[in-house]
């Protein structure tokens, strides 16, 4: 049966092949998807006592396994950049939207929840039926598209005024079965997204208990938590922005390129044909000079045109 759009749980998604969402697949799970300063460790995690905590710990979660460690979700990245490598694999890239009303109608945060800036969310929601919800969407998706040997690793983000999950899904299989020619298909049917969808708000529902909210605000004692929010108000007229989606991931990428460039530019000397040697801030200087120059020239051309007399 084809399961009909949630409006509750909006899930948008585009595929990485060849690099046309970025070079380098692995990164983008190791330092925007699982960040630090956007995502919390989840309830459920227990540290092994046999080994040194790292900060990460206990954030990502794949479909067997509520949480991960930090060192677990860098080895999958790099796994994932080497299938991605083959330039034959369509890496998904995910986030999920979840309605700020919906939140507290399956009792993922309670109802007197106040979201004025963007962090509220951190310590306030129950992740750990949050994250087994996103296991069972991702499974349905993966199944009802004929992976044969489908993964996924996944974070939920709290760092914006929506709570969202991003996820990165992959076919790990030798042996491609999704193929568009000689490559992995990358487009995902909308039916199939619904029906991800729809079997996330089955499990929350099936799920929803009255009662306290098991939070890390609940739960753990109020010395204990750090409050790393931005200090920026948002003020209650301005609207609530919509989740950070992956091309600003893309767009923080081209950003430290062009400044690389920049840097790259100024510092770089340059000879004339006399031989002299001139830094390139000099040069664009002398470029500013010269075009305002020009301008003024213009304007003074302007200036001393003849106005024709209007007629009557």
């Amino acid at each position: 049966m084809i399961k009909s759009r949630n409006r509750n749980i909006v899930i948008k998604s585009q595929f990485n092949i060849h690099g046309s969402r970025g070079k380098d697949a692995g990164k983008f799970i190791a330092d925007y998807v699982s960040r630090e300063s956007a995502t919390d460790p989840s309830m459920a995690y227990r540290p092994d006592p046999n080994r040194i905590p790292q900060a990460g710990d206990g954030v990502a979660f794949t479909l067997d396994d509520t949480a991960i460690t930090r060192q677990e979700t860098l080895d999958i990245a790099e796994h994932v950049q080497n299938l991605h490598a083959t330039g034959t694999r369509a890496i998904q890239q995910m986030v999920i939207s979840l309605d700020p009303d919906y939140l507290i109608q399956e009792h993922l945060v309670p109802e007197d929840i106040e979201i004025h800036r963007k962090g509220d969310y951190r310590n306030q929601y129950d992740d750990v039926r949050l994250r087994h919800a996103v296991q069972h969407g991702l499974q349905s998706l993966i199944d009802v598209e004929g992976y044969r040997d489908g993964k996924a690793v996944a974070c939920i983000q709290r760092d914006t005024n929506h709570l969202h999950v991003h996820a990165v899904v992959y076919e790990d299989a030798k042996k491609i079965s999704r193929l568009r020619g000689r490559e992995e298909k990358g487009v995902i049917k909308k039916s199939s997204f619904n029906l991800m969808a729809h079997d996330i708000d089955r499990y929350l529902e099936f799920t929803k208990m009255p009662g306290l909210v098991p939070n890390t605000k609940n739960l753990v004692p109020e010395d204990d938590i750090k409050d790393d929010r931005p200090q920026h108000v948002v003020p209650e007229s301005q609207p609530v922005a919509e989740p950070v989606y992956v091309n600003a991931y893309l767009q923080i990428l081209q950003q430290k390129r062009q400044a690389a460039e920049k840097a790259q530019r100024l510092a770089h000397k340059i000879i004339d044909k006399q031989g002299h040697i001139h830094d390139d801030r000099e040069t664009e200087l002398e470029e500013d000079i010269a075009r305002k120059r020009r301008e003024d020239g213009e304007n003074q051309d302007l200036n001393n045109q003849s106005v024709p007399p209007m007629e009557l």
